[in-house]
């Protein structure tokens, strides 16, 4: 199998005004990258202005390590690509053929706002490429359109870390938004598991997990897409 990946990461690594720091989620960049590599793709990185990728302390941690984490701290090339990402901005979507927004607190704060991120994912879907998405990460479709300039979401299924998730973590009265609410807001047919339990929704070519346990799952369908 061959064909090029491209995972979007955030590079926002300030948990708000709390002092605390935040960034990509460990294991959903992990666990995708490592399955997607075996099934023999290619993996670019990008974040908004191409700065460096910060990854949450609090995924290098127990309970949230896991081996595919522990591996891809490992892994010398991945984590030098992390540093030096592409901008999203300068991606060429020719170049990919498909796109995995990955998730992480951080991306709150800097996917909402990247209107080439948008742009992006709008130009694959139109060109009949598939987008995947998990946890906060779906945040970075809010800026997508369709053709007729409505909210790319407006009337998709998908999901997203949920409120619920945020309140068991004390996280929604630190984050500017929630990534449900702010999908909601905007039309999507939103759906969610209990808390922490595995979720993938496929809509087409749109394919979006919900949290951590989602993520190999979810990577598995975007391979499953692509062959």
């Amino acid at each position: 199998m061959s064909g090029t990946i491209l995972f979007v990461l955030t590079a926002h690594e300030e948990l708000g005004d709390t002092g605390a720091k935040t960034g990509v989620w460990l294991e959903e960049l992990a666990a995708p990258y490592r399955e997607i590599e075996d099934a023999g793709f290619r993996i670019l990185f990008a974040t908004p202005g191409g700065l460096p990728a910060p990854l949450d302390p609090a995924s290098l941690a127990e309970p949230w390590l896991l081996p595919a984490g522990s591996w891809f701290l490992g892994n010398a090339e991945a984590m030098q690509a992390i540093a030096a990402p592409l901008d999203v901005a300068a991606v060429d979507v020719e170049r990919i053929d498909a796109i995995y927004l990955v998730g992480g607190t951080g991306t709150l704060w800097d996917f909402p706002g990247c209107l080439a991120l948008g742009a992006l994912a709008s130009s694959l879907l139109a060109a009949g490429k598939p987008v995947a998405a998990i946890c906060h990460g779906v945040v970075g479709l809010l800026n997508a359109r369709d053709a007729s300039d409505d909210p790319l979401v407006a009337g998709r299924e998908l999901t997203a870390f949920s409120n619920a998730e945020e309140i068991m973590l004390a996280y929604d009265k630190i984050v500017p938004l929630l990534a449900e609410t702010a999908l909601r807001e905007q039309g999507a047919l939103y759906r969610a598991a209990a808390p922490f339990e595995p979720l993938v929704v496929k809509d087409g070519l749109l394919l979006t997990g919900q949290n951590p346990a989602s993520a190999i799952p979810l990577a598995k369908a975007l391979v499953d897409g692509l062959i």
